[in-house]
């Protein structure tokens, strides 16, 4: 829950906190009225017998404890569904707060690189290439950027720590690779020239910003995924001891028509 409020306290300069919190507020109370609900129309499969007295009260502490850890992640779930939908109503403030010469340098990486010899290259390998020049040359600023320690680059500190590794590598590559070709309408009829004009408008235009968002939406995407996939493997206790518990009861009986 530290490390919750710890990336909420990081964006609340670009976001909106009241906004956030208040959303996974609802989606907790949302979530436990569901479960309350469901623990009540469930309640006689779910206070079968017990063999154990000990087992009977654990039972009875089930219409407590479910609809609470289900408001509980749901609230953590809530909270960064809706920092997923505030940082992308406020894309345009992200991009003011990235550094021109971020996009400069990116910018003189492809020209450079269109000037060299690249009579060899279909256009979709030209587009590979610069999508590889792009990921290195974010990757080299964000790096630098990380070592001045500047109070304003903990978002940046951030980002460079949830990043590595090659799974989020192919990620970010494929989704430069998607930013080029198509929001710009790049594909094999493109002249050389023109490809290299447009990617530099792309760029210029905040690719910068735009690829950081989308790091930053994959990432909070995981982290919801992970939070549903933590409230389900507890779920899954009191759902084998109601099984087992359903499974002894049913064998008693047969035991004792017998």
């Amino acid at each position: 829950m530290k490390e919750t409020f710890r990336i909420i306290r990081l964006f609340s300069e670009f976001t909106n906190p009241f906004k956030i919190v208040s959303g996974g507020i609802l989606m907790g109370i949302l979530a436990f009225i569901v479960a309350l609900v469901l623990v009540i129309l469930l309640r006689r499969y779910m206070l079968v017998p017990r063999r154990y007295p000990v087992l009977k009260y654990i039972a009875w502490t089930y219409f407590l404890l479910l609809p609470l850890l289900a408001g509980f992640f749901g609230f953590k779930w809530g909270l960064f569904s809706s920092l997923r939908k505030d940082i992308k109503q406020h894309t345009s403030t992200y991009i003011e707060h990235i550094p021109a010469s971020f996009d400069d340098q990116t910018s003189g990486a492809i020209r450079a690189f269109f000037k060299d010899d690249i009579t060899h290259y279909t256009s979709n390998q030209l587009i590979d290439t610069a999508a590889e020049i792009i990921y290195r040359q974010y990757y080299a600023t964000l790096d630098k950027q990380a070592l001045l320690k500047d109070k304003s680059n903990m978002l940046v500190n951030f980002i460079v720590g949830i990043t590595k590794g090659k799974g989020v590598a192919y990620f970010m590559k494929r989704s430069i690779h998607k930013l080029l070709s198509e929001k710009a309408g790049l594909d094999e009829d493109v002249s050389k020239d023109l490809m290299a004009s447009r990617i530099d408008e792309i760029i210029k235009a905040g690719l910068f910003a735009k690829i950081i968002l989308i790091q930053l939406d994959h990432f909070l995407q995981g982290v919801q995924k992970g939070i549903l996939v933590t409230f389900f493997l507890i779920l899954l206790i009191p759902v084998i001891e109601i099984l087992i518990a359903h499974y002894l009861h049913r064998k008693k009986i047969k035991a004792e028509i017998q």
